[in-house]
């Protein structure tokens, strides 16, 4: 008798799945300390929230089952998916004074924030009955190069969320981390060939701003690691990644832990969240969109596994959706960081082409 499937990863590592019976933990911490025990299953797997002092985790010991990563489609119908206008249009109008909000504080005389990192969301209903392994398969289909992640809520089952993530936010083997965060952000132009759109992204992307952004991501991670990794290995320059309907700066981090056995607990506390999803300085920024937005739970947050050795994969939880199926509905969100330098008309046309790779797996023109 297997449990429900509650947790899924598919792309091009290949699938993750987690058999059952299994044991539910709201706090990493308890969660690694029971793996790593060993006295019961071999993965811990879930969703980790944006701000950990708001939410709690959805996670879950178990073992690890790659081949049984698909679960039995219900019965159910291919609904239209239909806006709501006037949450959306509340979302859009919030999301505006926010970033008017924020770029007056950001060009303050003498402020303490230098980047902020401000979302906004999309609603949709629906009739009907929603498959929500059908609608991640979706994703895994149309992302295939991405890590698609499907999450149900601990604390409200029959709430899912999911996605397919851009960012891997910290892979553990051993003593040796792997990390590539992203910021900076261009659209794609669709209309020219995909060499030619690399070159105009990179051109637009090598600038002034976008690397002032970067850098502080990166200069984050590298700090946060000093304290576990000696020797760190990565680029001067960032490169640019290819993402569904975007064009990121990027930078591969490796690094080798002084205590191999440092538990990714401590690792994703020195981390998480990053300037790619809060701001800089940190405590300033989240506690600006804990006032600004409504409450985040796993957007920008954790998704991914660690196992009884230590090992772990966690991915930024981006590009995705909450899928309500009481309330028959979907929520899509999606953000960007904001400097001195940004422009309005720019940051909504990058949530929207951000929001335009979720609305594709809905069959949202």
């Amino acid at each position: 008798m297997h449990d429900p499937v509650r947790f899924r990863l598919a792309g091009a590592k290949g699938p993750v799945g987690l058999d059952g019976p299994l044991i539910c933990y709201d706090n990493l911490a308890e969660a690694e300390a029971a793996v790593r025990a060993g006295a019961y299953g071999n993965l811990v797997a879930g969703a980790i929230p944006f701000d950990t002092e708001l939410a709690g985790s959805s996670l879950y010991l178990g073992w690890r089952n790659d081949a049984r990563t698909r679960s039995a489609a219900r019965p159910g119908t291919h609904p239209e998916f239909r806006c709501d206008i006037e949450f959306n249009d509340a979302a859009i109008a919030n999301y505006l004074r926010l970033i008017d909000d924020a770029l007056t504080q950001l060009r303050a005389p003498g402020t303490d924030l230098e980047k902020i990192v401000i979302s906004r969301c999309e609603r949709y209903f629906y009739d009907g009955v929603v498959d929500p392994h059908a609608l991640f398969e979706r994703f895994a289909e149309l992302y295939p190069n991405a890590r698609s992640y499907f999450v149900e809520h601990l604390d409200h089952p029959g709430v899912y969320t999911m996605g397919a993530s851009p960012e891997l936010f910290l892979a553990k083997s051993g003593a040796t981390i792997t990390m590539t965060p992203l910021a900076g952000t261009v659209l794609r132009d669709t209309r020219l060939p995909d060499s030619e759109d690399k070159e105009r992204a990179r051109a637009i992307l090598f600038d002034d701003k976008y690397l002032a952004e970067h850098r502080h991501l990166v200069d984050f991670m590298v700090k946060g690691l000093a304290a576990f990794c000696p020797d760190l290995d990565y680029p001067g320059d960032p490169e640019l990644v290819k993402a569904p309907g975007v064009w990121h700066l990027g930078t591969p981090i490796t690094a080798r832990l002084i205590d191999p056995e440092t538990p990714v607990t401590d690792l994703v506390a020195a981390l998480h969240p990053s300037p790619a999803v809060c701001g800089v300085p940190q405590a300033l920024s989240r506690r600006m969109i804990a006032d600004y937005e409504p409450a985040r739970a796993y957007y920008g947050g954790l998704v991914g596994w660690l196992d009884s050795t230590g090992d772990c994969e966690f991915h930024m939880a981006l590009r995705g959706l909450e899928l309500d199926s009481h309330r028959s509905d979907l929520t899509l969100r999606a953000g960007g960081g904001v400097l001195s330098r940004s422009r309005i008309d720019d940051e909504f046309a990058e949530t929207s082409a951000k929001l335009a790779t979720m609305r594709r797996v809905l069959g949202i023109p």
